[in-house]
């Protein structure tokens, strides 16, 4: 690292999985942590949500490695337990102690004496700020922070109800309405499906669909045993940095690699009524799967079938007195907008160097983690996969390792060039996305063996190779890796 002065405090901003995560690790390496949360609770996306909402992956796979979730809790825990669990893991661990609670960031700005200074106001005076100086900065506030809600022409004139997905708190905002429920990722399909039982009718509408993924492929097999293993990591498209064996087999056996995917969108055919739900994807599932990766609820697909969820593969082109205006020139009676069009993040706090490097297709930084002009923060819980909370982990682990010294960084020049390439890795397949930056997706185990490795530890952390490659990885296999003190 290019900063000399000792690093003994360090913020955290954010009570996130990530937060709590970096907070748990660099504590337990004897560094003084002080953890800022805008809100009154922990948990982050967990803190609250949208009516219905939780875990869409199974609870093995979202724990975090050494603190399992309770036994009691089902194979896909509803947002409530997860923030339960989430403020016992804190609790257990002496972090809600560290944490001001209420407390926002207005700006994060150098410090000639230290190398940060952060400017706060609390929530119940905001036009009162607060200096605090740190020697580190950690950034773990995640992906999403900012309702997106796209303007529509002639929104004054609609007179009905119009909500961002964050916003549907209660079945009674749907009973017995007209809802149009616009977009098609998980909030979406999870607030349709739960109208559908309230309202007198629902649509949804959709620019382009998404390859669901099922909990169980054709309801027998559980779908991480399927894709999260090595074996199965070769077949996507190849990582950044593959394994010489990946390398082989994409040049060899492309026939292979190709026939797999579509095997597997067949098997999707067969669990999934896509074509009567005019909901099949334009895109491969290998490439859809690094774009809106989802599970729906069992029910969602039968819904759309039967009709009590009507799919329409448009756009909204205007509002209209209790309409909804579409480009194939439907109009639609309603009275509830709700639009699950996601987030977009708020950078307005952060250095200008940051700023200054944001693309259109999100953030790149070294490993997801460093940014080559401010290597004295860290963001933690920037890189998107299918188990956050392990990853957010793993890379606080990695991240303890490069402050307490028994891992170093390289030069400026060469993580600038690592990240170059990230760039040209991630636009030659990945779909745009304003996060894009940040998705790795199942692209995890291999992305999980850089951040081991780099700390000295072999990645191959399963009892014989047979399991090695086909047994899925989940968090608990990492538990070495977290308990594993600085050297």
């Amino acid at each position: 690292m290019t900063a000399t002065r000792e690093i003994r405090k360090i913020a955290v901003v954010g009570a996130g999985v990530a937060g709590l995560a970096a907070a748990r690790c660099l504590s337990g390496a004897g560094f003084d942590c002080v953890i800022f949360e805008k809100r009154d609770r922990v948990g982050g996306v967990w803190a609250e949500g949208y009516h219905s909402f939780g875990l869409q992956t199974t609870k093995s796979l979202y724990e975090i490695p050494d603190y399992p979730m309770p036994k009691t809790y089902p194979r896909f825990p509803p947002g409530e337990q997860i923030r339960a669990y989430l403020e016992n893991y804190a609790r257990d661990f002496g972090l809600i102690k560290k944490i001001r609670f209420n407390t926002s960031i207005q700006r994060l700005e150098r410090h000639a004496q230290r190398n940060w200074c952060i400017v706060t106001c609390s929530e119940e005076n905001p036009e009162a700020s607060q200096e605090e100086f740190f020697d580190f900065v950690v950034i773990a506030t995640g992906l999403y922070s900012t309702p997106y809600m796209p303007e529509f022409p002639n929104r004054k004139d609609f007179g009905g109800n119009i909500l961002h997905s964050s916003q549907y708190t209660s079945s009674d905002q749907v009973m017995d309405k007209k809802v149009t429920v616009v977009g098609f990722g998980k909030s979406a399909l999870d607030i349709a499906t739960d109208a559908a039982q309230y309202a007198n009718h629902v649509d949804l509408v959709f620019r382009g669909s998404h390859w669901p993924v099922p909990t169980d492929v054709l309801g027998l097999i559980d779908v991480r045993r399927i894709f999260v293993n090595r074996l199965v990591g070769g077949f996507l498209p190849l990582y950044q940095r593959p394994e010489k064996w990946e390398s082989r087999l994409h040049d060899s056996c492309p026939w292979l690699i190709k026939g797999f995917w579509k095997f597997v969108e067949v098997l999707l055919k067969i669990q999934f009524p896509l074509k009567a739900c005019n909901a099949i994807p334009d895109v491969p599932l290998e490439t859809d799967l690094f774009n809106q990766d989802f599970l729906p609820r069992p029910e969602t697909y039968g819904l759309m079938k039967k009709g009590k969820i009507a799919c329409r593969r448009a756009t909204i082109t205007s509002l209209a007195r209790g309409c909804v205006e579409l480009d194939n020139g439907q109009s639609l009676a309603s009275d509830t907008l709700i639009l699950a069009t996601g987030w977009k993040p708020d950078y307005s706090w952060l250095p200008e160097q940051f700023q200054s490097s944001v693309q259109d297709d999100g953030v790149y930084l070294y490993r997801h983690i460093i940014h080559p002009d401010l290597d004295d923060c860290a963001f933690i819980g920037w890189a998107s996969t299918f188990s956050n909370s392990l990853t957010s982990h793993l890379a606080s682990v990695w991240l303890t390792h490069l402050l307490t010294g028994t891992l170093s960084l390289p030069k400026q020049s060469a993580m600038e060039a690592e990240i170059q390439q990230m760039m040209n890795w991630k636009r030659s397949f990945m779909p745009f996305s304003g996060s894009r930056g940040s998705l790795l997706q199942l692209h995890m185990g291999h992305f999980h063996d850089e951040l081991v490795r780099d700390i000295g530890i072999s990645p191959w952390l399963k009892s014989n190779p047979v399991f090695e490659w086909l047994q899925d990885y989940r968090p608990v296999d990492y538990r070495s890796v977290l308990d594993l003190p600085p050297k």
